[in-house]
């Protein structure tokens, strides 16, 4: 009952002039509200013309004056009531704050939807390093809007920030391998031994690149497994990328039996350079046949080339179809690969001793275990 009076009597006490200000300032809040957005998108479109109404509503301008209307005419609204020295001043830090905030996300919008690094990236769009110096930016950005409003509010910054260095020294102690990540995750942004999309091979492991962070790359196998490593592990492996080739070599041996006859020898090198110089497939300056060595287990035959399928897959069909092609060559002329062989003599156990020669790809158990010279 005793609350319900002083309830009364404190409705009593509010005078009409305060009753009038009070739906004055209700109003001009709701037409603040209302009409800010469509002021917003008028002066947007003198800067965009050409653009939509939607992508004019998303961009920097348009967000930017309708909030920063908003905060004024709620301010100016507010401050219509005729509040007490201690309530206005509380009211102004509140604006004061709200613009900070404002001018903040404006400046970190501009940014991150300029063309400031362009010059450095200028094929790559979404290159991870702008998103990385984007967030720096933002996160610099919004750190001094909350110093400021903490400034506002007088709160005993010296304190905070010896109470941050001390919490910053145990964290970077605690963080030493993170810290080192980072650094070497923006040696990778920087230098960029490789990109996303590209196919790299990373120390043992081998995968497309997915995704690179401050801390660490994604890698996806050929098994659709997903391998992470830590940026610091990288710095310290050789990164060898194949996504960024332009062109890939073929080389190979071909080894003949030694009883290959030398015009047999030499119809198989025409034949085979004849082939791969006319491959438009083939580089035709890279094409290098040679009878280059003579060995005890057979005639060599080396064959280097180069061609631009870079892409793995067809690289690996373009193998496929070359080696058929020299194994076809081999067939024409009734020459077969030759094997790794061994000379085995065997001791005869007559008294005239005599030794045959018996050529094997490979020595069985029972001869191996003969007395051989």
């Amino acid at each position: 009952m005793d609350k319900i009076n002083e309830f009364i009597q404190w409705i009593q006490s509010i005078e009409i002039s305060q009753v009038i200000n009070l739906i004055i300032a209700i109003v001009a809040i709701i037409l603040t509200v209302i009409v800010s957005p469509f002021i917003s998108l008028a002066v947007a479109k003198i800067f965009g013309w050409k653009k939509t109404r939607k992508e004019l509503k998303n961009g920097v301008v348009y967000n930017t004056l309708k909030y920063l209307l908003m905060a004024t005419g709620i301010y100016f609204s507010i401050r219509m009531l005729g509040l007490n020295e201690e309530l206005g001043n509380f009211v102004n830090k509140i604006y004061r704050i709200s613009v900070v905030w404002i001018i903040a996300r404006t400046v970190s919008d501009i940014i991150a939807n300029g063309k400031l690094f362009t010059s450095k990236f200028k094929d790559k769009a979404n290159d991870p390093m702008i998103n990385i110096i984007n967030k720096i930016i933002k996160f610099v950005l919004y750190l001094l809007a909350a110093y400021l409003t903490l400034k506002e509010f007088n709160y005993d910054l010296g304190g905070i920030l010896t109470g941050l260095g001390l919490s910053t020294a145990i964290i970077a102690l605690a963080a030493q391998d993170t810290v080192k990540d980072v650094f070497s995750g923006l040696s990778i942004f920087w230098d960029k031994p490789f990109s996303i999309g590209d196919w790299v091979e990373i120390g043992d492991v081998s995968g497309t690149v997915e995704n690179i962070s401050f801390r660490s790359t994604k890698l996806r196998t050929t098994e659709d497994t997903i391998i992470t490593v830590q940026n610091s592990s990288i710095s310290s492996e050789n990164v060898v990328n194949w996504g960024d080739i332009k062109k890939r070599t073929f080389k190979t041996n071909l080894k003949l039996p030694l009883e290959t006859e030398e015009v047999t020898v030499e119809k198989i090198l025409n034949r085979i350079r004849f082939i791969l110089r006319y491959n438009k497939d083939i580089k035709k300056d890279s094409v290098s046949v040679h009878f280059n060595a003579i060995k005890e287990d057979g005639i060599n035959i080396y064959i280097y080339l180069e061609t631009e399928i870079t892409d793995y897959g067809k690289y690996q069909d373009f193998c496929n179809k070359l080696n058929l092609t020299l194994l076809n060559i081999l067939e024409t002329q009734n020459v077969k690969l030759a094997y790794p062989g061994q000379n085995v003599y065997i001791k005869s156990d007559s008294s005239n001793e005599k030794s045959n020669n018996i050529k094997h790809s490979k020595p069985s158990k029972i001869q191996a275990s003969k007395n051989s010279k």
